[in-house]
């Protein structure tokens, strides 16, 4: 799943408002998920096993930032397996308050 910046991301690096030219950017990286145990190596690339979703980090990342408010993306976002639960509470609260989020909050901390 596509990283989500906050406001922590501005103290590390000094830079005020990092957090929010990450998000605008859409280049925030993303996040791996343990599926089963297993060791893993520096000098080796992790491979694409399986893919669960017609969605890309990418797309994700448009969808959740990019787009105005749009019922039938975060319905879709949803269906996506795997998808983590704090994603999934974004998009289920928006649908239920059918706006858009404050990302004030995250981004800046305020």
């Amino acid at each position: 799943q596509p990283r989500s910046p906050c406001f922590k991301l501005n103290y590390h690096f000094a830079i005020e408002d990092i957090s929010v030219l990450m998000q605008q950017s859409g280049r925030c990286g993303w996040l791996y998920r343990v599926v089963s145990p297993g060791a893993v190596s520096g000098d080796r690339p992790l491979a694409l096993a399986a893919r669960n979703s017609d969605v890309s980090v990418a797309e994700a990342i448009a969808i959740a930032w990019h787009m105005p408010f749009d019922a039938e993306q975060y319905r879709r976002l949803l269906a996506v397996a795997g998808l983590s639960a704090s994603w999934s509470k974004t998009m289920l609260t928006r649908l239920a308050e059918g706006r858009l989020e404050d990302f004030n909050r995250r981004l800046l901390g305020r």
